[in-house]
């Protein structure tokens, strides 16, 4: 498998450049070993390949920088087009009719340039939108013009941005984020169905303590063309952390991030309210996988960043998911390096009908592990294996306050995660992970614990192998 790694920014490019080959020449003199950080870059296709905007970190300052890159994954604009010297947010991109809207957080307020298919900025000086200091944004293109949503944490608000550059009054959507003062909305995912908008955000309730993580909730509801909303925000059923949401124009897909499984929901919009089919499983993982979603045209995609233990990078999956919810293909590269964790994003996705689809993440790889915003295109990718096989004969022995946990493998992971339960296997935490080579390992364990081994690989996570901690020394594992 090639893997195309292409540096957004802060390099000088070959003319030669080639899938599989890491261009890395500094932007700066030799003297100066140090490079720039990139993060958090958004991508959206611009009609003959792709456009980026991401930021870059230099002696404390951000800024926002953005790039185009064709069809075969040449950038084309240099070390990148400054567009914010002082930024405060990551960008998000949308495409329009003939250009791109890039928009962002700068000196406490929501703003926005337009790009050019050529690489013009079209703006002299940045859209002002609405004051915003920190908190959750979107953009999208509606066929006309694009549609800023944010929140302030209490309140939804929308703005129209024309081809023009001028963007309308900020507008309250007229909908509150919450029924309660003590929760707030946080993430936030647009999509235009052709009719409306549909729009997903996850709410975080209060907490409880400050030793008890509080998972969010997603919500889903529909905001008319005109930037009003259309309903109370439907709860989705379960405890998710993130939802993003893409629609084909016949329905909407709604990809969803718990603590471990990435699935699906099917939306319709019927009448007065919004319908949510059954929940379909589409990856698993143990900790730290993100996800994104869009629709290519003929299926929706699903994005998921998934990484094993901190000094790995991990991999990149692309899982092609029908108009029903149901993965129909499941797609896998692996990426240079480990996410740099400077802010939580997903993985970018853009779609271009001439180009095909990529993704945009950040990683921290060699040779100078600072972080990169790069671009892998998805017809690089691979098949995804099937996860690997479920370990054999767990065994512990326990002694004192620590037990040795043997197991048996027919190889082929990537790494092994012991997991713990304390309620008899009613729910599982994730506890250590260990090698591909490892067999054994020793760890805290008291009288009533039970353990669970399983294996990890690209294809994700197998099925568990649960040894008890009781009363004896030695107890054999149950097999499952």
């Amino acid at each position: 498998m090639r893997n195309l790694l292409i540096f957004l920014s802060l390099a000088l490019f070959s003319s030669s450049l080639h899938a599989g080959r890491d261009v890395s020449a500094i932007r700066y003199a030799p003297l100066l070993t140090t490079p720039v950080r990139q993060f958090a870059p958004a991508a959206a296709g611009n009609g003959a390949g792709f456009t980026a905007a991401w930021m870059e970190q230099e002696s404390g300052s951000k800024r926002i920088v953005a790039g185009r890159v064709n069809g075969s994954g040449e950038p084309l604009d240099g070390i990148g087009i400054v567009l914010d010297p002082h930024a405060s947010s990551p960008p998000l991109i949308a495409h329009g009719a003939a250009e791109e809207l890039i928009v962002w957080i700068g000196n406490g307020r929501l703003v926005a340039t337009r790009l050019s298919s050529f690489g013009g900025v079209l703006d002299a000086t940045p859209i002002d939108i609405a004051p915003l200091k920190f908190g959750p944004f979107d953009v999208v293109w509606n066929g006309s013009r694009f549609f800023v949503i944010w929140t302030d944490g209490r309140k939804f608000f929308g703005a129209f941005v024309g081809t023009d550059g001028v963007a309308t009054a900020a507008k309250d959507l007229g909908v509150p984020t919450s029924n309660s003062d003590t929760e707030s909305a946080t993430a936030l995912d647009v999509a235009w169905d052709g009719r409306q908008y549909i729009v997903a955000d996850a709410e975080a309730p209060p907490v409880v303590c400050t030793c008890t993580p509080v998972p969010d909730r997603v919500r889903i509801m529909r905001v008319s063309a005109d930037g009003a909303a259309m309903d109370v925000p439907l709860r989705v059923p379960g405890v998710h952390v993130h939802g993003h949401v893409a629609s084909s124009g016949a329905e909407s897909l709604l990809v969803l991030d718990d603590e471990r499984v990435t699935s699906s929901i099917v939306v319709h919009s019927e009448g007065d309210a919004l319908h949510l089919e059954r929940e379909v499983p589409l990856f698993e993982w143990f900790y730290g996988a993100n996800s994104e979603v869009a629709w290519d045209g003929s299926s929706y995609v699903a994005a998921v960043r998934y990484t094993g233990p901190p000094t790995e990078g991990g991999w990149l999956g692309a899982i092609r998911v029908n108009q029903f919810g149901i993965p129909i293909r499941s797609l896998v590269t692996q990426t240079a390096g480990p996410p740099d964790f400077t802010y939580e994003t997903s993985p970018s996705i853009a779609v271009d009908l001439a180009a095909g689809t990529a993704f945009a993440i950040s990683e921290v790889a060699p040779p100078a592990y600072v972080a990169r915003a790069r671009l892998y295109l998805l017809s690089e990718f691979s098949p995804m294996p099937a996860p690997p096989l479920a370990p054999r004969s767990a065994v512990s022995y326990f002694g004192g306050s620590t037990a040795r946990i043997d197991w048996q493998s027919d190889g082929g992971a990537n790494g092994f995660l012991i997991e713990r339960s304390v309620d008899f296997g009613k729910s599982w935490f994730p506890y250590a992970p260990a090698p591909a080579d490892a067999r054994t390992i020793t760890l805290n364990a008291k009288v009533g614990d039970q353990f669970r081994v399983r294996a990890f690989g690209p294809g994700g996570m197998s099925d568990g192998t649960v040894t008890s901690i009781g009363s004896i020394v030695r107890r054999r594992a149950e097999h499952h």
